[in-house]
């Protein structure tokens, strides 16, 4: 992965963590009405422009919801990620002036201020087995203060994503239980 922050982005368990998010089937697809409902809620809640739920894998971060951001693509290099720096943490990073000062945030906080984002919140989503695969984040043209009631909320909204992901991949066991049962009562 090219990055201008070196190995900072890159947790030790880095492997397993990727094994955690690829074992969701949820790489590549298209947006889904119910993540899209809970990044709008966020960005309606928190009265920002965009809100969007993000996957960071081995080499790239995959956009799950609707984006209504110009030039946008449903993957972004992982080392020009601000979602690729939250997920480091279980606690929910903010940036509430982009872009940052820190000469170690430096590239991916100016990739965020080159599209117009002044401000940055992201909750990492976090699997039953403690691996953060990825964030809900929210992200706004203006400077602002982001409260301990918001980080707060933002990581219940995490929550919420994350039992939208674990009953999706119930649903889809559930659906290969049927299906093989059905072919087998066939023949």
């Amino acid at each position: 992965m090219e990055t201008n922050l070196g190995n900072m982005t890159i947790p030790e368990n880095d492997q397993q963590r990727v094994e955690a998010l690829r074992r969701y089937h949820i790489i590549g697809t298209a947006p889904e009405k119910s993540f899209d409902n809970i990044s709008n809620l966020a960005a309606l809640f928190f009265n920002v422009p965009i809100a969007l739920i993000n996957f960071v894998d081995t080499e790239e971060v995959f956009v799950k919801t609707s984006m209504d951001i110009e030039g946008a693509q449903s993957f972004t290099p992982r080392g020009s990620s601000l979602c690729s720096l939250a997920i480091l943490s279980k606690e929910v990073t903010v940036f509430e002036t982009l872009p940052c000062a820190d000469p170690c945030f430096l590239s991916n906080s100016m990739l965020a201020a080159e599209i117009g984002f002044k401000f940055y919140a992201g909750a990492p989503l976090i699997t039953h087995d403690g691996f953060c695969i990825g964030t809900i984040c929210v992200m706004g043209f203006e400077k602002r203060k982001f409260t301990d009631k918001e980080k707060d909320m933002l990581q219940h909204m995490a929550h919420i994503v994350m039992d939208n992901i674990e009953m999706r991949i119930n649903l889809r066991k559930a659906e290969d239980v049927l299906r093989q049962s059905t072919q087998s009562q066939q023949s």
